[in-house]
């Protein structure tokens, strides 16, 4: 069994992916047959997640640098807003200190947020390795263990 440490360059800014997104975001490259991928923002943050970090970001703005954002000036901060800053951060993703993406764009179809992803090799393989472990390595230094649920054999 292999295991890979995952680590998202945030900055100084707060780190909005979750392991729980990456799990997601792991899920949905496992289930895709090709390197390259579109996918719904919900399908890998849901909405409501999106809304609570809307109200942590928007209440901590002006009294925590880590949640300013320097790079978005309007206010209050709106969910496309925290859809730029997953796009950021995920785009930023290492594993074993490799990017993870060769591209890693935003896109809106229909008034739906989604995104459009090439895959690293290392990492789609990793991906479709039902048996690799992912550690989450947290910006402060803490790790945790990214939960896949796979789709059961048939």
């Amino acid at each position: 069994m292999r295991e890979y440490k995952l680590k998202i360059k945030g900055g100084s800014d707060f780190v909005i992916v979750s392991p729980k997104v990456i799990a997601a975001l792991v899920k949905e490259i496992y289930n895709t047959p090709q390197k390259e991928l579109s996918v719904a923002v919900e399908r890998i943050m849901p909405e409501d997640f999106t809304q609570y970090l809307m109200r942590v970001i928007n209440s901590n703005r002006y009294t925590n640098d880590q949640f300013r954002f320097r790079e978005i000036l309007e206010d209050p901060i709106t969910n496309q807003h925290i859809y730029q800053i997953l796009q950021e951060q995920l785009g930023e993703m290492r594993m074993d200190d490799n990017s993870c993406f060769e591209y890693f764009e935003l896109e809106s179809v229909d008034g739906e947020a989604g995104i459009n992803m090439e895959c690293s090799e290392p990492f789609f393989w990793a991906c479709k390795d039902c048996a690799a472990r992912f550690v989450y390595m947290f910006p402060g230094g803490g790790q945790e263990r990214i939960v896949v649920e796979y789709p059961k054999e048939k």
